[in-house]
């Protein structure tokens, strides 16, 4: 259920491409194996940025992962131990400072005032979340008593002018919905049942459905937009109600908001999975006269409001209300109204890629689109206009689906190696042929999609990787300036600018932030450093013919010992669709789910299996259970030391689905684990999702459930009444009395994949005899985050793979579960 995943862990997937060699992992002069408790102790380095003037930087740093004081936030529990520091970029030897000594962690950054003067920040203490205003010179800071509203979809905060800030927030202070979502369900089922054991209140939720629509009692407490005059410290409300969106106009006099107005109705023949249950409406607010605007009247969809230079209209993707999503249109809109733009039969997709955002920009006066002539498969950048489209990026072999910079006559773009200059008379490449480039995108996993990947920067620079990992800073003329030498392909980027950019180098787990200028490149602060000595397992490609009998790619993880009684069984890890070959992106991403290379760690060989995707449901479940033998028959034959007779398989989420749909096909392993599943698709399609049960005002998620299994990756297309015989062929459930191997299997009770799934599948083994373990973590999600869970988890499945796969030739001592005593952290540096 990758889908259905957070914001953040979609931007590691994007991201998985971009490791640290073997030659940096290997660097230290003793290695030890990466355990457990490593994993649960990893500090790290978050977001940052350079102030507007290259005078400053400011970064996240987060401590130990397991001194979190709280984890039902899941994948932002590491914000409660985060502190900001400041680097003074005029003097490159000097190191950086806590920006607010004596403030305490809980602290994130939101943005640089124009004239870098001032910095926006929140504080997360406890339930409280709070903006700030920092003055850099005196280092000061104002708590302005105003709560963010964090929209998964939608900006938080802009700068109007170096006084004046425009905030979304919520004038009630509860948490953002962003936050709620995990940590809420616990806090109010406790008092609801508080409420039921002391008989005085009634405690219940109320929940309507009429004509499509499912309204709860209790709506959401409103939101409002406001501008914040820092010089005076007064606010003034600009709108009311659930502010979706917001960007400010290039000249800062207007803003375009989306707002939610209502329930939309669900379309009964199809469901999408990503898209929003409320209607979404258009002003335009000039920000001075306060004078509102809605220049149409239809629903606005999400991850697209880009203003044009001029200010004078912003592009978003619209349609009738009751109409699919696919049949809206792209508008340029201004306070004189909205028009279509004319697309001349260009196509911004199916429904599911309109949903998930159309991506558009300008060129001067005219938009430009990312879309595809109507019947083809090809997308490029098309240049809009009175006539026929032009395409801009046909020349080349890979037009990106991301521009990196929009310039008045001519957008910047990275691809085919090269950075590439485009405008209405061609394009042209900016970069030599001699060397090969790509696109330097610091990593921010709290950036929203439209900010990321919709809003190219309105500059003459574009920011970029060499090969050999040096970095670069490329001009409009094609000049390029490079900022520090190369330490080796991999170096991630959190931060840029003309003149400096800050990179993240790995060393076993530590990892070391470096400043790079034109004078040099200088480390100025790390984290883990007691555990640069870990040897993190890289894996080696499996080449085989897949189910067609075409090319394709498994990865291996081996274990340290080589020899035959020395690796403990071949765990083959499925995921239709995807090949996991990822060592290392950041310290978060080692702690959530189980990583190949701890497996590895405690002597088991990790085959990372290549399984084809986007199968119809009545085929797939025996292309898995195949797919799955060839690649491990590939493994086997490709290294004769690991043993044919020990073999497993482990699946999470959509790959635990994919293992139960082994399991009743194949007898060829010995043992199986299945992680937060959907076993039983008729039951899964209707149930709700855990934390939105009785957090009813924030919405059902009744369409991510059934979008997911209609038209995401179930992919059965219509609803169970109508479509009775693909849920029946696609449920392993249905077929448990063909499973013949041991089985366990794992969920979470706050999992947006109810533990009923894991319960119904553990009871239908049991009813037959068959050997199952069912664990459940209490207060988890679909990935576990508690540190004692995350240390069980491992423990749990290696346990269990001890007990069900036959044992060694020769007794193997290594302990059950690779642990360690605690280490020592990274010391703070001064």
């Amino acid at each position: 259920m990758l889908k259905l995943l957070t914001p953040f862990i979609g931007a590691v997937a994007a991201c998985a491409c971009v490791i640290a060699s073997p030659a940096q992992a290997q660097e230290a002069t003793t290695v030890r194996r990466v355990t457990v408790q490593d994993i649960v102790e990893l500090e790290s380095f978050g977001r940052a940025a350079i102030s507007p003037d290259g005078r400053w930087a400011v970064y996240e740093r987060r401590g130990p992962y397991n001194t979190a004081t709280r984890f039902d936030f899941a994948s932002r529990a590491p914000w409660t131990i985060m502190d900001l520091w400041l680097v003074d970029l005029s003097d490159p030897a000097k190191r950086p400072e806590i920006l607010l000594p004596g403030e305490g962690p809980g602290l994130q950054r939101l943005s640089w005032s124009p004239d870098s003067r001032r910095l926006l920040i929140t504080r997360l203490r406890g339930d409280d979340l709070e903006v700030g205003v920092v003055e850099i010179g005196p280092r000061t800071v104002w708590w302005t008593g105003l709560t963010p509203e964090m929209p998964r979809t939608g900006a938080t905060a802009e700068w109007k002018s170096a006084d004046e800030a425009v905030l979304n927030i919520r004038p009630d202070r509860t948490l953002p919905e962003l936050l709620r979502y995990d940590s809420g369900l616990q806090t109010e089922m406790t008092e609801a049942w508080r409420r039921s054991a002391q008989g005085r209140t009634a405690s219940r939720t109320v929940i309507d459905a009429d004509d499509g629509r499912a309204t709860p009692e209790t709506p959401g407490s409103p939101g409002a937009l406001v501008v914040l005059n820092v010089a005076d410290r007064t606010r003034r409300i600009l709108l009311q109600g659930e502010i979706v969106d917001f960007a400010l106009s290039p000249d800062k006099s207007a803003a375009a908001v989306i707002q939610a107005d209502g329930i939309a109705r669900l379309d009964a023949a199809r469901v999408v999975q990503l898209e929003s249950a409320k209607r979404q409406r258009l002003s335009l607010v000039s920000l001075d006269e306060g004078r509102v605007v809605r220049p149409l009247a239809g629903d606005v969809g999400e991850n697209l409001l880009r203003w044009s230079p001029d200010s004078s209209a912003v592009l978003v993707w619209a349609r009738k209300d009751e109409t699919g999503w696919d049949e809206g249109a792209l508008y340029r809109a201004g306070f004189d109204g909205a028009a279509p733009v004319n697309m001349a039969g260009l196509s911004a997709g199916t429904i599911e890629q309109v949903v998930n955002g159309v991506r558009a920009d300008w060129l001067g006066h005219r938009p430009v689109v990312y879309a595809r002539p109507a019947g083809a498969s090809r997308f490029d950048w098309y240049l809009t206009g009175e006539d026929s489209p032009v395409n801009l990026t046909g020349a080349l072999q890979n037009p990106p689906t991301r521009l990196a910079a929009a310039l008045q006559t001519r957008l910047e773009l990275f691809a085919d190696g090269a950075l590439w200059s485009a405008g209405a008379d061609g394009i042209r490449r900016l970069t030599s042929t001699g060397i090969t480039v790509q696109a330097a995108l610091p990593a921010d996993p709290e950036l929203v999609r439209r900010l990321g990947s919709n809003e190219a920067p309105r500059r003459d620079w574009a920011a970029a990787t060499g090969a050999a990992g040096e970095s670069l800073v490329i001009f409009a003329d094609g000049a390029t300036r490079r900022l520090g030498p190369g330490q080796g392909p991999g170096p991630r980027v959190i931060a840029v600018s003309p003149r400096a950019s800050l990179v993240l180098e790995r060393v076993g787990m530590e990892e070391t932030l470096h400043l790079r200028t034109e004078a040099g490149d200088h480390a100025i602060d790390a984290v883990n450093s007691s555990k640069r000595d870990v040897a993190l397992i890289e894996p080696v490609p499996v080449d085989h013919l897949d189910v067609n009998g075409k090319d394709t790619r498994s990865w291996l993880f081996l274990p340290p010992a080589r020899s035959p009684e020395g690796i403990r069984g071949l765990i083959v890890n499925v995921y239709p669709g995807s090949a996991d070959h990822l060592v290392w992106w950041d310290p978060l991403t080692m702690t959530y789910a189980i990583r190949p290379g701890v497996l590895a760690a405690a002597g088991y060989a990790v085959l990372s299996a290549s399984i084809p995707g986007d199968l119809e449901p009545e085929v797939r479940g025996e292309v898995f259970a195949r797919a799955a033998e060839l690649a491990a028959d590939a493994a086997l034959a490709a290294h004769p030391e690991l043993p044919a007779d020990r073999l497993a398989i482990y699946g999470q989420s959509f790959g635990a689905y994919a293992a139960m749909e082994i399991a009743t096909r194949s007898t060829r392993f010995q043992a199986y684990i299945a992680s937060s599943g959907a076993y039983d698709w008729m039951g899964y399609w209707g149930e709700f999702n855990a934390p939105t049960r009785n957090q009813t005002r924030d919405g059902l998620r009744d369409r991510q459930m059934q979008g997911f299994v209609e038209r995401g990756q179930g992919r059965l297309m219509a609803p169970p009444w109508e479509n009775t015989g693909a849920y029946l062929a696609a449920s392993p459930y249905l077929r448990a009395g063909d499973v013949t191997a041991p089985v366990l299997l794992i969920t979470a009770d706050l999992d947006f994949v109810p533990m009923r799934q894991a319960e119904t599948m553990f009871s239908a083994l049991y009813r037959q005899g068959r050997r199952a373990r069912l664990i459940t973590y209490w207060g988890e999600k679909h990935h576990v985050w508690s540190p004692a869970n995350i240390v069980d988890q491992y423990q749990q499945i290696l346990s269990w793979l001890d007990a069900t796969l036959p044992a060694p030739s020769t007794t193997i001592t290594t302990a059950a579960a690779p642990m360690s005593g605690p280490t020592t952290q990274t010391p703070q540096r001064p």
